[in-house]
């Protein structure tokens, strides 16, 4: 995967597509576990330190910022600060309140909310939950996956074409002909992972929105928004997506450029190292290798920032366009979910998990992509990686005796 609000985006991909070919490093649990956590103390505080001083300047007054962590809490801050009631807005106020168990309630989130005066909300914040991440991740393999298998399956319908006499795009293939086809081309996918030799793009691992932003106002004051940010210092808006349809909002990819490399070392100076006991790290040696990690990553990193009215926030979390059910649709729609995509994913979450565990070793892959698992699989893999050994047993009904002659009674 390649993230791109990540300074080492691009070492990171490069251990994620050989743990895809069952290429496992030594060093790659201990790497992945200082990417993530240097990341979390240059990336993440940049990006927001920046947009808050933004925040600052687009509305002239002092911000209150309030942390949430799970959904429901978000939802119930929205609706106290509704600037504007309308028939529409009470209804699906109403809706959630009678039922609030039908809106995700308990789903994680880290968010942060800034006010104005008044509680006047102007922007939602959050960071991807690791979960998501893999799950968006996955989605970007899925496609890719997609495309391969197609590719391959259009080999072996050539081939029957070829045997035939006839060109393939005269042929009339069966659905059991198609589906022989498909599933031999998922053989050789899966063999080429086997084998080593398959090769993903960046493009098509790439998320850009691990760290995000909302700006909430009407139409004017997000035009006003957009033209500030556009002239801001060390801000460049790379892309620009207008939705209209169930989900309403400017969506904007923004590079935001990082403070020099000697700033980011003093700063590290006076941080908490000892955090990296937590990760399996030795602070001191973390201390020591911070210069050389800032020294060689990118020196900007990506953030997405969404304009919207609040009547499209309100509808994004309790109406038309609810979060959590576009996520679910979009689980449904995917336009390849066999076992090589369910795989990968296994494999991603793998990946994070290592980054964030209290050990960097890492004996195997508990994950292959040409394999065959259930999630109790990764399950256990994850657990392994916090010391904790599952026992596996609802109810002790059996005992192993010590012997064979304990089992047929003898002395």
């Amino acid at each position: 995967m390649y993230l791109t609000s990540l300074m080492h985006r691009g070492e990171l991909f490069d251990i994620a597509l050989r743990w895809f070919n069952d290429d496992l490093q030594p060093e790659d649990g201990q790497r992945l576990s200082e990417i993530f956590l240097y990341e979390s103390m240059v990336s993440c505080p940049t990006v927001q330190a920046h947009m808050q001083r933004f925040f600052q300047r687009l509305y002239g007054v002092g911000l209150a910022v309030e942390r949430v962590h799970q959904k429901q809490d978000l939802r119930r801050a929205l609706i106290e600060c509704i600037p504007q009631r309308s028939s529409r807005v009470n209804f699906l106020v109403s809706s959630f309140q009678e039922n609030p168990e039908d809106f995700f309630p308990r789903l994680p989130v880290d968010a942060v909310l800034l006010f104005a005066p008044g509680r006047q909300l102007v922007s939602v914040s959050r960071i991807k939950r690791p979960a998501r991440v893999a799950e968006k991740a996955a989605y970007r393999m899925a496609d890719a996956l997609a495309d391969l298998i197609r590719g391959e399956a259009e080999l072996y319908a050539s081939d029957r074409a070829l045997a035939m006499g006839v060109d393939l795009k005269e042929m009339i293939s069966t659905q059991e002909q198609m589906r022989s086809d498909f599933m031999a081309a998922e053989r050789r996918v899966a063999e080429g992972f086997r084998n080593g030799e398959i090769y993903l793009d960046r493009k098509d691992l790439t998320i850009n929105d691990i760290i995000g932003f909302k700006i909430i106002g009407d139409p004017e004051q997000l035009h006003w928004a957009e033209q500030m940010l556009a002239q801001e210092p060390h801000v460049a808006i790379v892309e620009r997506e207008v939705h209209r349809g169930h989900y309403n909002a400017t969506n904007l990819q923004v590079d935001v450029e990082l403070p020099p490399v000697g700033e980011l070392v003093d700063v590290a100076r006076a941080m908490d190292w000892s955090v990296a006991v937590s990760r399996g790290l030795d602070p001191v040696e973390a201390r020591r290798s911070f210069p050389r990690f800032v020294e060689t990553g990118a020196r900007t990193v990506r953030t997405e920032i969404i304009l919207t009215t609040y009547p499209e926030l309100i509808e994004s979390e309790l109406g038309r366009s609810l979060h959590e059910l576009r996520i679910l649709r979009l689980r449904e729609r995917q336009s390849y979910s066999g076992r090589i995509a369910e795989n990968a994913r296994y494999l991603i979450e793998y990946l994070l998990a290592v980054a964030y565990a209290p050990t960097v070793s890492v004996p195997e892959l508990p994950v292959k992509m040409w394999g065959r698992y259930l999630p109790e699989t990764l399950m256990n893999a994850v657990k392994r990686l916090h010391g904790i050994e599952s026992a596996g047993v609802l109810l002790r009904s059996f005992t192993l005796p010590d012997s064979s002659a304990a089992l047929h009674g003898g002395t």
